[in-house]
């Protein structure tokens, strides 16, 4: 396992604990071609099971490779063809039927849909029921490798994870940038821009920040998501802060929509950037 790459190594140890959350989606920026970013990512996340196989069967690298490529019986690799899925589908089929069985070997099934914006509504409403009740031991995650935004219905229940691409000259600027100028380049909401690079690390000022989240509630994701985004493509944070986004990213999915925003939950995660 690449020791700098943050992201995987606190995914991977998160699965130790026994502490993943059900939905992921991997995403990565730059200028790359769409079948590059796709190779990136199905590679990043073919790093992550092949670490999980081997942590679990004591094997080689190597043979673990090799197992993957034969198939796993609590993995599943979903894709498709043509441009966009449908529900009738084979590999939609073999989906449904997969998620109805627990994990035989590993503490979870992995559940991979590959170019997940090819997800159509149709595709989408009939996953709702999966989205909002997920099986009990199944992880999804959901890989995008464009720039189109991702339908609310999965996006909503998702927690992003940015994966930086070391060979685009644009992903390297990213790594050097503070969380300010990060703000400042990637986020869209100028209102939140504003706040967020105003914020200082001995005075955290959350009232303004809890208004303007009032006003919009879909903010403190959006704050999550800058915070989570910023740990993964940055040199300057730890796995174990990582580790915090990722746990506190978990508990905010569950908590916004019935207890709202928590500004001991912002403040813990903005000392971590700020």
């Amino acid at each position: 396992m690449d020791n700098k790459d943050i992201a995987l190594n606190a995914l991977f140890a998160r699965y130790k604990e026994s502490k993943l959350a059900h939905f992921y989606t991997l995403q990565t920026g730059g200028h790359s071609e769409v079948s590059q970013k796709d190779a990136l990512l199905e590679n990043w996340v073919n790093d992550f099971i092949i670490n999980i196989l081997a942590y679990e069967n004591n094997w080689e690298l190597g043979h673990t490779r090799e197992v993957l490529e034969r198939g796993h019986e609590d993995i599943l690799f979903v894709s498709t063809d043509q441009k966009t899925y449908k529900v009738t589908d084979d590999s939609i089929e073999e989906f449904f039927n997969f998620i109805r069985f627990r994990p035989s070997k590993l503490k979870y099934s992995f559940s991979i849909f590959k170019q997940s914006q090819k997800i159509t509504q149709i595709l989408a409403n009939k996953l709702l029921k999966t989205l909002e009740e997920p099986p009990e031991g199944h992880i999804f995650i959901f890989i995008k490798s464009n720039d189109e935004k991702t339908l609310a219905t999965i996006d909503s229940r998702t927690i992003k994870i940015n994966i930086l691409d070391k060979n685009d000259s644009q992903s390297k600027l990213v790594q050097e940038l503070s969380f300010r100028e990060f703000v400042a380049k990637n986020c869209e909401d100028e209102q939140l821009v504003a706040v967020l690079t105003k914020i200082e690390r001995n005075n955290l000022q959350l009232d303004e920040l809890r208004e303007l989240i009032k006003e919009g509630p879909t903010r403190e994701a959006n704050i999550h998501h800058l915070i989570a985004s910023h740990i993964n493509q940055s040199t300057k944070y730890s796995i174990q802060d990582a580790q915090i986004c990722l746990q506190a990213t978990k508990d905010s999915t569950f908590e916004i929509p019935f207890n709202g925003s928590s500004k001991s939950r912002l403040a813990r995660l903005l000392q971590l950037v700020i």
